[in-house]
Order: C-alpha cells, then sequence, then structure tokens
C-alpha cells in the first residue's frame, strides 16, 4: 500500500506519517511539501525511528513521486492562526491550495482513496467529491478527533478511565457537532449521564476550540489526528470491520443529500463499506439537521469560490496564496 500525505511536512502531515509508519501495514509513505527540508528531515527521521518495528519506506517527494498512491491524505493547509474562532472560516484560504494539490494527486493517481483532514473537513470533502467525481466511497473526511474529545470530556466528567467510554460525535467537525450523548456506554453498558453530567461535558467540548487558540500554541492538534488517521489506515488496509465517524456524502442516509457530515462507516480497502445510522433522540436529530444546514451554506459560499477562481486564479501553485 502507498500513501501519499500532502503537506507532510506539517504537524499533522509529520505526525500521521509517524504514526502510520510505526503500524508497519503500509510499504511506502511520500510527504509532499513545498518546504522540502522540513519534509525530507521528517522522512529521514521518521524512517529512521521505525527500524526496529516496521520496514515502511518514508521519503519526500514531488507530485510526479506520488504516482499509483493507494490513499492520499490531505493535510495541507494556510498556516495554524490563534485568530480564527471558526474552522469554517478557513475555506476561502484553503479551498484553492486544496484544489490545486488535488488536480495534480489524481492525474497520478486516479483510483486512490481519499482522506480530507484539511479544515473545513465536511464542505472540502463534498466539493471534492463532486468537482473531481471521486466516488463517495472513495473520500472520506476525519471527524474522529471529536468523538475522542467527547470521550475524554465525558471521562473528566466522571473520573473514570477514558478508555472505559464509548461515545460518538457526529456531524459537523466544527460549531454544530452533535454528541450522542443517547447512546454512552461506560464498560458496555449504556449510561445516561445525569442534567449537570451533560451540561460539564458540552461545556468541555464546546470551548476546546477557543481554548487552544488563546494558548497560542503555533500549531494544531497534530497528536490527536495523527492516532486517528492511524487507526483508519489500519482499518482501510485490514477491514477488519471497525466503524468510525468520518465525514462522508450523504445520499438518503439520516434522511439526507447533498451534504457531507461525520457519520459511523466501515472502512476497507476499497473504501467506504457501509454507513451505519444511530438512532438519534429527537433533539439529536434536530441537531444533526442544524448541522447539516451550516454545512450546505458552507458547500454553496465554496461552490461560489470555486466559479470566481475558475475565472481569477486557474492556476495556483502548491504553497502560495490565490492573489
Amino acid at each position: 500500500m502507498k500513501v501519499t500525505i500532502a503537506g507532510g511536512a506539517g504537524v499533522v502531515g509529520s505526525a500521521a506519517a509517524f504514526r502510520i509508519a510505526q503500524d508497519g501495514l503500509v510499504d511506502e509513505i511520500v510527504l509532499v511539501d513545498p518546504r522540502k527540508n522540513l519534509a525530507e528531515a521528517h522522512a529521514m527521521d521518521i524512517e529512521q525511528s521505525v527500524v526496529h518495528r516496521s520496514n515502511t519506506r518514508v521519503y519526500s517527494g514531488e507530485i510526479e513521486n506520488t504516482s499509483n498512491s493507494d490513499l492520499v491524505i490531505m493535510t495541507a493547509g494556510v498556516p495554524h492562526r490563534s485568530t480564527v474562532a471558526s474552522r469554517s472560516e478557513y475555506l476561502e484560504e484553503n479551498l484553492p491550495l486544496i484544489l490545486n494539490l488535488t488536480e495534480a494527486i489524481l492525474s497520478k493517481s486516479p483510483f486512490a482513496i481519499w482522506m480530507m483532514v484539511s479544515v473545513p473537513v465536511d464542505s472540502l470533502v463534498y466539493l471534492i467529491h463532486k468537482k473531481y467525481s471521486i466516488p463517495r466511497q472513495k473520500i472520506i473526511g476525519l471527524n474522529r478527533n471529536d468523538s475522542s474529545r467527547f470521550r475524554w470530556a465525558i471521562s473528566k466528567t466522571l473520573s473514570i478511565p477514558p478508555t472505559a467510554v464509548e461515545a460518538y460525535v457526529l456531524g459537523e467537525h466544527g460549531e454544530t457537532q452533535v454528541p450522542v450523548f443517547s447512546d454512552i456506554r461506560i464498560h458496555g453498558k449504556k449510561v445516561l449521564l445525569n442534567p449537570d453530567q451533560v451540561n460539564e461535558t458540552k461545556k468541555v467540548i464546546s470551548s476546546f476550540f477557543t481554548q487552544w487558540n488563546k494558548l497560542q500554541p503555533g500549531r494544531t492538534a497534530g497528536w490527536n489526528s495523527a492516532e486517528s488517521i492511524g487507526d483508519i489506515v489500519a482499518s482501510l488496509n485490514k477491514g477488519d470491520g471497525r466503524h468510525w465517524v468520518c465525514s462522508t456524502p450523504l445520499d438518503g442516509e439520516y434522511g439526507l443529500s447533498d451534504v457531507s457530515l461525520g457519520v459511523p462507516v466501515r472502512i476497507g480497502p476499497e473504501g467506504v463499506q457501509t454507513i451505519l445510522e444511530f438512532q438519534l433522540d429527537p433533539s439529536e436529530k434536530k441537531a444533526f439537521e442544524v448541522s447539516a444546514k451550516a454545512v450546505k451554506e458552507q458547500i454553496q459560499y465554496g461552490q461560489d469560490l470555486i466559479k470566481k477562481l475558475g475565472q481569477e486564479c486557474p492556476n495556483v501553485v502548491f504553497g502560495k496564496p490565490c492573489n
């Protein structure tokens, strides 16, 4: 299995390469990034670090080196900015870069599976799916971070180990995400939180993005993303039947179409195998519809931007904005 990571010199891209290489499930990982010296340094360091457990080859390369990739992980984007209050604010700046990279890599690997990590994940998944006619089972977006944070928040609220918690967040990877409080399991048994516990948990997860930016770390949440990416890549490789929350274009599931949202999916070597439909309670179902509306608005804005870009900036250069 060959994996291309676009934006491989960044925090998420390099951390994901390290996480994937550790498992030894893929043959090679190519890091593509305009910061070639940094990408090469990461590749050298990662490849040396896994010699005791893996034969995965890790190297930096150009678009030409991505040919015949089985999986493309898109982590490229504008530099992290602490002034951004919403992930959706990145759409206007990230979209030209993502379009340019997708078109270039797709020409070299027309049958690859695509994993969108760049933000805003959900609208980018749908826009790329439609513009380049990538089959919906062949493109997913990384939403699992939200479920990880939900489990973490529940463990804090209940003062229990996070490994004891099973819980999921559906919908947008953003402000309208939908924590599924109606189906939380502790040590495999269904548990209902009381109102105070629900409010405390919501407070922790809803304030995460703002709190993170207030820290001004100068980086995004690379380790959380890398762990999620590594688990999903393992399922893609092995077809182990596990399900993960990923953003995927919907076509009637949950009563929705023409939008991509985080939903539980089973994935295998050919991509998405099954979309699971959770039984949401009335308030969660309504929140899920609100989330869909928010993402559809982003998609419409993105479609308008694509039309504008086609007229004003037809040839974007990787690593440079469209001026």
